[in-house]
């Protein structure tokens, strides 16, 4: 009986110790976006009224829909990874030219999308103490996409499900860093471009395609504290090793 109790507790130490490495945690952000938004040639655009040239417009900061969830996995004090899936609302602003025709003056667009994305990084430095750096990629599924043009005559919206006017699916990589108590600091770089070059768009002019010659990567910096659940395995495993000692 001794023999059995002892090995239920030598059980239940490893399993708390895989526990101590292995753990969840959730996170928000706050996202300052920015683009490299440009025409690549002259007649560009939904009214082919765009000259080459860059359209990039103001920063974008955003701070909803943004919720990841995360699974770590330390395989030393020094070394770990994680992934997870985070919903994200990432975009830019542009100052182009208007939709509408007889107008000449630029106007603000605004585009936007909501995303999946699954994560995949390292991390390296000093876990023990939440002082780390780390690196990855990540896929991100666009579902829901927005725009907002500001014309003269008043806001033109525009949305949709699974749109045919973004890629749907976008590679990117990242890079930040984790201070003690949980507050990281992350740069994103997207690997290929929001808007879908081969969308076709029927006009009265006839069908064109009005992204063919748009570039529009995203880069961004992230803002966010990351609250995990780590502790109370610690504790835990206290308490076990006390319960050990004792018989």
């Amino acid at each position: 009986m001794k023999k059995l109790l002892l090995l239920l507790f030598i059980i239940s130490l490893s399993q708390v110790a895989i526990s101590q490495k292995l753990y969840t945690g959730v996170s928000g952000e706050m996202i300052f976006g920015f683009s490299d938004a440009s025409y690549t040639s002259d007649g560009s655009g939904v009214l082919s009224n765009n000259k080459q040239g860059s359209v990039t417009g103001p920063m974008r900061f955003t701070i909803w829909l943004h919720l990841g969830l995360y699974t770590h996995y330390d395989f030393n004090k020094h070394f770990g990874i994680y992934t997870g899936i985070v919903n994200r609302n990432i975009g830019f602003i542009t100052n182009e030219m208007p939709s509408e025709s007889g107008l000449t003056d630029k106007v603000k667009w605004k585009r936007r999308a909501y995303t999946l994305g699954i994560p995949l990084a390292i991390k390296f430095g000093n876990l023990e103490k939440g002082m780390y750096m780390f690196a990855g990629a990540q896929y991100d599924m666009l579902y829901h996409y927005k725009e907002k043009e500001f014309l003269p005559s008043g806001k033109r919206r525009y949305t949709e499900w699974f749109s045919d006017r973004v890629n749907l699916l976008i590679p990117s990589v990242f890079a930040g860093i984790t201070f003690p108590g949980g507050l990281s600091v992350k740069f994103t770089y997207e690997l290929g471009d929001m808007m879908n070059k081969d969308f076709v768009l029927n006009t009265d002019a006839g069908a064109i395609k009005p992204y063919d010659n748009m570039t529009s990567r995203l880069f961004y910096t992230s803002v966010y504290t990351m609250l995990t659940w780590k502790d109370s395995y610690t504790q835990v495993t206290k308490e076990e090793k006390k319960l050990m000692a004792e018989y």
